[in-house]
């Protein structure tokens, strides 16, 4: 009876979906936060926030303040001909009534009638009015059209920055239960190595007393090698994964890390984390409407929008008014009242191209392009709304199929420890319970792959979703 408790005592037990916590075990928990924190690919996805910003402060720089200075000075033969100093504060408004204030210096013997400033405010002189667009550009302009862009460009900004980070976290996810599965299958190679030895080592022994035939030994001797070379492609698969694995783990200074030899992976409990039927028609209407493929779609049909409001206004003509108070309300003394009729400069300016082709051929273009862009949602709601079928069928079905696989490696384990009682007993024998050792040991890896499976779409489904960071939690918010 030896024999049977020491194979019975090293035969690995796969029991589905929990393990006990360690010090040492790490959940894909554990690696997420490590990766949200650190990984270069999420660092650089969360730099969409900043370039958007960037990009707001960009084109708000149209309507900074501009200061505005020009000295000119004629000297011929002794005589000054013009002595010419001018600046300008214009300040740009969001309503196209832009503010201007001038202040002028002019002087000399043939200076333009035009620019003469009086010699009793010592050449100087000041103008202060505005600037109106009443045709092309009074409801909208390039300006703000521009920052109207550039606000809604934080809407793209965002979709990239969650896909950028859930593409990284589902590969992350997937490199965890490759490691996982290496985990364990190591674990029971190195279970099923110290059975043929052991079973090996009986067996010599038996046949130095009598009681097993020579082809006994040889049967366990290959059995043993067996083992030993299974055992060490396993011990390969998971150095491998590890390495694949540690790929995503990096430091606050941007170190790169490593696994340590005594971690091991866990599984977590997953009795609640499939959605049901209910559940998933409420991720599909929210995917329909967030997910950010759509997102950044919609993102640029507004901003297409807000282009052919400015492509519309372009067919009106330029008719631009211009009014300045020259030396009112304040001049190089000081304040005084305006003079309404005599002291000021008035400009009307008008252009308008005679067949606009120009103007016509962008809102064609344009036109073009948003309908594209709504042919493009249509076909992304189909795909989308097919895929997440397709993703939850199978993740159903590989959650059924992780169970059955699991039970049916229960039952092998039983069929396996009757053979042992058989063998001790002497109605069985190395060859046969050879081949029930390796049928529970292929029943074995067989659940390990279909749980694996199951974990990996567990997480490929808010992904398909388009879920933040692969939770549902923004479904509660």
């Amino acid at each position: 009876m030896r024999l049977k408790w020491i194979i019975l005592f090293l035969l690995p037990t796969f029991t589905g979906f929990s393990q006990a916590p360690d010090s040492a075990a790490l959940s894909l928990g554990d690696i997420f936060a490590i990766a949200k924190a650190n990984h270069p690919i999420i660092r650089q996805a969360k730099l969409q926030d900043d370039m958007a910003v960037a990009e707001l402060l960009y084109t708000k720089g149209q309507f900074d303040p501009k200061v505005q200075s020009n000295y000119n000075v004629k000297n011929l033969n002794g005589t000054k001909y013009y002595q010419k100093f001018n600046n300008a504060l214009k300040i740009p408004t969001w309503f196209p009534l832009d503010p201007k204030f001038e202040v002028y210096r002019n002087q000399g013997a043939y200076l333009n009638p035009e620019s003469y400033v009086s010699s009793s405010q010592d050449y100087w002189q000041v103008a202060a009015g505005v600037s109106l667009p009443i045709g092309k550009g009074l409801f909208i302009d390039e300006r703000r059209m521009l920052v109207t862009q550039a606000r809604l460009y934080s809407g793209l900004a965002q979709a990239e920055k969650i896909k950028l980070i859930n593409k990284t976290l589902l590969t992350i996810s997937k490199s965890y239960w490759d490691w996982y599965l290496a985990y364990k299958k190591y674990e029971l190679t190195s279970s099923a190595i110290e059975i043929a030895r052991e079973v090996l080592a009986r067996t010599q022994l038996d046949y130095e007393f009598g009681e097993a035939a020579v082809v006994d030994t040889i049967q366990a001797k290959i059995t043993y090698q067996g083992r030993q070379t299974d055992f060490e492609k396993a011990k390969l698969e998971l150095l491998q994964s590890q390495l694949a694995l540690s790929v995503h783990l990096w430091s606050e200074e941007g170190i790169p890390l490593e696994l340590s030899s005594g971690s091991f992976p866990v599984s977590e409990d997953t009795d609640f984390m499939v959605p049901s039927d209910s559940g998933f028609q409420i991720l599909v209407a929210w995917a329909l409407n967030n997910h950010p493929d759509l997102q950044k779609l919609s993102t640029k049909r507004d901003q297409l929008e807000v282009e052919q409001r400015w492509n519309k206004e372009s067919l009106k003509p330029e008719l631009n008014l211009s009014y300045s108070l020259i030396d009112a309300p304040f001049n190089a003394d000081g304040f005084e009242s305006p003079d309404w009729e005599n002291n000021y400069k008035l400009g009307v300016d008008f252009s308008i191209p005679i067949l606009l082709r120009k103007e016509r051929g962008k809102i064609q273009k344009n036109r073009v392009y948003q309908e594209q862009i709504e042919f493009e949602m249509s076909q992304t709601r189909l795909t989308l709304s097919n895929q997440l079928q397709s993703t939850y069928a199978e993740l159903k079905t590989n959650q059924t199929l992780a169970q059955q696989f699991s039970n049916m490696s229960q039952g092998y384990r039983q069929l396996f420890e009757a053979e042992i009682f058989n063998l001790e007993s002497g109605e069985s024998d190395l060859f046969k319970l050879n081949i029930q050792q390796e049928k529970y040991i292929g029943a074995q890896i067989k659940a390990l792959e279909a749980l694996v499976k199951f974990e990996k779409m567990r997480y490929q489904l808010p992904y398909e979703v388009g879920l933040p960071n692969l939770s549902y939690q923004v479904l509660y918010e």
